[in-house]
């Protein structure tokens, strides 16, 4: 009887990003970029998934935000927010730009903020 051995994501940009969030976590003491490779490393199907109304609920004006997985569209957005995510819908994309609000890679984010302070996960 043969066993499956978990290998985490297949993706060379995936894996190159959970490598860099581990290295940064433990260069900076920081245990926010640790949670964020835990969650990147999940099985796709497993990877959270948020619609712009929930991140619109759970953050003010100019707040900073990490969506290990992607981003959908449903909602609205009536506050300027930065969202680093994984991936996102079009219609997402439209709803942050279109308030004002920028939408970047988590690896972006890691460059800009590598001690991780005043950012905020949404799964």
């Amino acid at each position: 009887m043969e066993r499956s051995i978990r290998s985490g994501p297949t993706d060379p940009n995936t894996r190159a990003l959970i490598n860099a969030l581990r290295k940064t976590s433990t260069k900076h003491d920081v245990r926010i970029w640790k949670r964020v490779a835990e969650l990147v490393g999940r099985p796709t199907r497993k990877r959270p998934t948020v619609n712009v109304g929930k991140i619109e609920r759970h953050t003010n004006a100019g707040d900073i935000v990490v969506v290990p997985g992607k981003v959908l569209g449903s909602g609205n957005m009536s506050h300027k927010v930065t969202v680093a995510a994984l991936n996102a819908s079009s219609t997402a994309r439209s709803a942050i730009v279109g308030a004002g609000g920028s939408l970047i890679s988590i690896d972006e984010l890691l460059k800009q903020i590598p001690k991780g302070s005043g950012i905020t996960i949404i799964v």
